[in-house]
């Protein structure tokens, strides 16, 4: 049985953590989820830091084998995210608030505080044994619909289960799970004392 391990080739120490997150797209499907490992995701992202502590997010949770689970993994996801996503165990739909006390959100501002909360509750769920996958093919008009939003933007969509071997999966799907991963080069992404050229 292989699964595949990727700890990030990095050019100085991080914790193992950060260094063995990667996102996979094969799954257990038979793996589900207990009541208190979902709420452990959830308080992950409701402790994530936050401007003026406002927290302008809704995590939606789909467990596997639900009806609404079923209704976006049909309706909303697109393409290739289609073809996988549905062996998790679980989706957590990322939603960002539009407004606050009756005034329009800067949805900058929104969705950065949104980022926080999203990569808390992944790196919860790495500590827990599970991996995820953020998806952006999505399809936010037929997510509003089925989850009846309001007052917030559907931003992404967060597979999230226990991964599993290759043996079972497509030719396709082998090669992307087992391709090296890569980073832009260091001087690309930050700087020390020096201002942008």
């Amino acid at each position: 049985m292989t699964i595949p391990n990727k700890p990030a080739d990095t050019s100085a120490h991080l914790a193992d953590l950060i260094r063995n997150r990667w996102s996979p797209r094969i799954f257990d499907p038979t793996h589900l989820l207990s009541a208190e490992q979902i709420q452990s995701l959830g308080e992950a992202a409701r402790w994530a830091p936050s401007s003026s502590n406002q927290q302008p997010w809704h995590v939606v949770f789909l467990t596997q084998g639900s009806k609404l689970f079923q209704e976006i993994s049909e309706k909303g996801l697109t393409g290739f995210n289609q073809a996988w996503a549905p062996s998790c165990s679980l989706y957590a739909v990322m939603l960002a608030r539009q407004t606050e006390k009756g005034k329009a959100r800067d949805q900058a501002g929104t969705y950065f505080d949104l980022g926080l909360a999203s990569m808390q509750m992944v790196m919860q769920a790495e500590a827990m044994g599970l991996k995820s996958h953020f998806m952006g093919g999505i399809v936010p008009l037929e997510i509003e619909k089925t989850l009846n939003v309001k007052d917030h933007w559907v931003v992404c969509v967060i597979a999230i289960g226990k991964q599993a071997s290759l043996e079972a999966a497509s030719e396709d799907l082998i090669a992307r799970e087992t391709a090296e991963r890569t980073r832009l080069p260091s001087e690309s992404v930050y700087s020390v004392d020096k201002p942008l050229s």
